[in-house]
């Protein structure tokens, strides 16, 4: 038993994410979800330990990649589209479903798990970082 779980532990950490680091801004553990459709979303924490910064745009080899926020409104869900998405000083930012994500549209074909996804996320202080979502299995 004890060999089947240190296996399961290795196939499982040889497709997480890694954390990406640029000044005092952290990405941690980006992902997606395997996908058959024409879009796709990315999550990931986004830690700052300095002073307030400001995610200004994603962008990737796709026709439309946009920042949403997932709100419920009047009882119903909607998501909206944000320009910018401040990141507070010494904060911490949940991207995440029913919450802020990135939406990757226009895909030709659906991710599958194992799948990485290369974007740059831009900050208007600590510039451009190159990062790598990895697409799994919806839990």
């Amino acid at each position: 038993m004890k060999y089947l779980v240190v296996a399961l532990v290795m196939i499982y950490s040889s497709v997480w994410a890694e954390d990406y680091k640029l000044g005092d801004i952290t990405v941690i553990e980006p992902f997606s979800y395997s996908t058959n459709g024409r879009s796709g979303a990315g999550y990931f924490t986004l830690t700052n330990d300095g002073p307030a910064d400001i995610l200004m745009a994603v962008t990737a080899d796709f026709p439309r990649v946009m920042i949403h926020e997932s709100l419920m409104q009047d009882g119903v869900m909607t998501m909206q589209h944000r320009t910018i998405v401040e990141v507070p000083e010494r904060g911490e930012i949940e991207f995440g479903p029913g919450g802020y994500h990135v939406m990757f549209m226009g895909l030709d074909e659906g991710w599958a798990e194992g799948d990485e996804i290369e974007a740059s996320l831009q900050f208007k202080n600590a510039g451009a970082l190159d990062i790598k979502f990895v697409v799994i299995v919806r839990p």
